[in-house]
């Protein structure tokens, strides 16, 4: 089967980009306008005498944010769309130069800010009293204020933004394009296509066994041929972010991940997250879920027949004839109808969602790799899933338009410059969405395998978020570790220690191969600070809030919505604390590997 390309897409399979920019030219419009802007304040300074200098260059820097997310936001879907072709190339380029200038008027707006001394910014907060809109980022200013270099340097870091964020760039750049896989062949000879994200999304949870065994080498192979380059370009994200550590005077890198995700741009998110308590969550979740995974390993091993279990079916399906088809008009409607216990507002958003091309679900050449959902403040949201067509797709379409509908709630009631979401709540509105379709289709359909099935599909969710995600966490942690002790990272020191991670999780149960190591060059998160531990908060989270709404009812669904509404306006733990829990401590993690539990029990029973 070969792949589309870009223009053989349906139009129906595509997002409306019109809703951003309804032509190319308005694009470069903006774009142009947004580059004088620019060089304009490149040029000035910026003076600060008394409260209404302070508002007007909030305002400002507001205005300036708005046009350059509309702006860069056309340019990035369009290149995930399709990374290899010549004109989303160049648009991106350009963006990519428009944000380096960017970066440095925001640097030149923080450096006037933190001009003045928190006596005086307080004096003007109090005079002016329209400044309490923007309290949020007042406050991050202040909390960035211990960790700020000279203006020189903040400068200079600035301008090497695009250069700091290149091993990202390059990962993205290689495995959307470069890197290609041998096409194989399934149980009945029929040709199949390999790619990252297919592999990811599709076939490691095949009921084919000899397509997944297939396809995990060729993955493999195709891995192989750039694991040199790759590690080195993990190494020197890993390297950059412990200088910029040191720089900044914070204790440790992982304080400075934990406080922001952005080391060169203050303006952005911040978790407050101790070191410590990240380093709980991981042991927490890392020796706690391990045991209950083992016997799910075991129990998967039994019912498929297997002498030993592969690396490559981990994640195969205990019943695998079972994989019903479904269309996306069916899935979506689906979907809808689930997250009506969120209440009427949030569920019209959803249909708005899926019935004004709010998704990109085309499988084309060039596209991104990686699914994501997000959105555009002033416009709404975007999701990218290209569709598989069967019910697992479904509920990772779920998970991404729980993205889109959080990111559009905010930008709906938040400034854009108050609106930095916080890496602690990110992932929770995603997989309360998964649990809503569950619960939904367990109290509507009477099929006892489907039934089945869908604990099966939760304990991939608990897979994919808690031992996915928190094992390329310890991955992280451990390499931080290795590198700030002077310990080189090479390729194989890198692909040993992600071994040995995974050795010590599923003991005897799987056999860890070298292809197994090489699993740290699936995922750009690796590039994202300490992003991949964010899944497993929020699973945690929305396992307790799913069943807190389906025992409360469409009450406690429409407190959850007034929750998502709050965006970045507050820190992640208070934004918990509103929906009333508590992740200051390890408790609720635990809970939710309880669950767990029960899963796998009523599945060894099941079977």
């Amino acid at each position: 089967m070969v792949q589309k390309k870009r223009a053989e897409v349906p139009v129906d399979e595509t997002w409306n980009l019109e809703d951003i920019f309804s032509t190319e030219e308005l694009w470069e419009h903006s774009y142009v306008e947004i580059e004088g802007v620019l060089d304009h304040f490149l040029k000035s300074s910026i003076k600060l005498e008394n409260s209404k200098d302070v508002l007007t260059a909030v305002q400002d820097l507001e205005s300036l944010l708005e046009k350059l997310e509309l702006t860069t936001s056309y340019a990035r879907y369009k290149f995930s769309e399709d990374g290899t072709d010549q004109t989303n190339q160049t648009r991106m380029g350009r963006t990519q130069f428009l944000m380096e200038k960017a970066a440095n008027v925001k640097t030149t707006f923080m450096n006037a800010f933190l001009s003045l001394s928190s006596e005086e910014l307080n004096t003007y907060r109090e005079e002016e009293r329209r400044l309490e809109e923007y309290n949020k980022f007042l406050n991050k200013l202040e909390e960035a204020r211990k960790h700020t270099l000279s203006p020189e340097l903040e400068d200079a870091l600035a301008s090497l933004d695009s250069t700091l964020k290149s091993a990202e760039g390059i990962y993205d750049s290689i495995t959307s394009s470069d890197m290609k896989f041998e096409p194989v062949s399934n149980r009945n000879g029929k040709e199949v296509p390999v790619s990252l994200f297919m592999y990811m999304t599709q076939i490691e949870t095949s009921p084919d066994t000899t397509l997944r065994r297939n396809a995990y080498k060729s993955l493999t192979s195709g891995l192989n041929n750039y694991k040199h380059g790759l590690a080195h370009t993990l190494a020197t994200e890993i390297h950059k972010n412990i200088s910029l550590a040191k720089l900044r005077g914070y204790p440790s890198t992982f304080d400075m991940l934990l406080q922001h995700s952005s080391p060169t741009n203050f303006f952005l998110d911040a978790d407050g997250i101790t070191s410590q308590h990240f380093e709980q969550i991981l042991d927490t979740i890392r020796l706690e879920l391990s045991p209950h995974m083992q016997r799910y390993a075991k129990l998967r091993q039994r019912e498929l027949g297997l002498d030993k279990l592969l690396f490559s079916d981990v994640k195969a399906p205990l019943d695998p004839d079972f994989d019903p088809e479904i269309s996306f008009e069916e899935a979506g409607e689906i979907i809808i109808e689930a997250v009506g216990v969120l209440g009427e507002e949030y569920k019209e958003l959803m249909r708005k969602a899926i019935k004004e091309r709010w998704v990109y679900r085309g499988d084309n050449v060039g596209r991104n790799m990686i699914a994501f959902g997000g959105g555009v403040h002033g416009v709404h949201g975007y999701v990218f899933y290209p569709w598989g067509g069967n019910l697992f797709d479904m509920i990772l379409l779920g998970h991404e338009l729980g993205h889109a509908l959080h990111f559009h709630l905010a930008h709906e009631n938040q400034r854009i410059i108050n609106n930095s979401m916080p890496l602690f709540f990110i992932e929770s509105p995603s997989t309360l969405i998964e649990h809503l379709i569950v619960q939904y289709l367990r109290e509507t359909r009477d099929d006892p395998r489907l039934h089945r099935w869908l604990n099966m599909y939760l304990m991939m969710s608990y897979h994919h978020n808690f031992v996915t995600h928190v094992l390329e966490a310890e991955l992280l942690r451990r390499l931080y570790k290795m590198a700030e002790a002077k310990q080189p990272l090479t390729t194989t020191t890198i692909s040993e220690t992600k071994g040995a991670i995974l050795s010590e999780f599923w003991g005897d149960t799987v056999e860890i191969d070298e292809g197994a190591k090489l699993t740290w060059m699936r995922q750009p998160h690796y590039y994202m600070g300490l992003y991949p531990y964010t899944y497993s908060v929020g699973l945690s989270a929305s396992t307790v809030i799913a069943n807190r709404i389906k025992e409360e009812g469409i009450t406690a669904g429409e407190h959850w919505t007034e929750v998502l509404k709050q965006g970045g306006a507050k820190k992640g733990l208070d934004l918990f604390n509103m929906a009333g829990l508590d992740l200051s401590n390890t408790q609720l993690f635990s809970e939710a590997i309880k669950y767990v539990g029960s899963i796998v029990d009523e599945l060894e029973k099941s079977f």
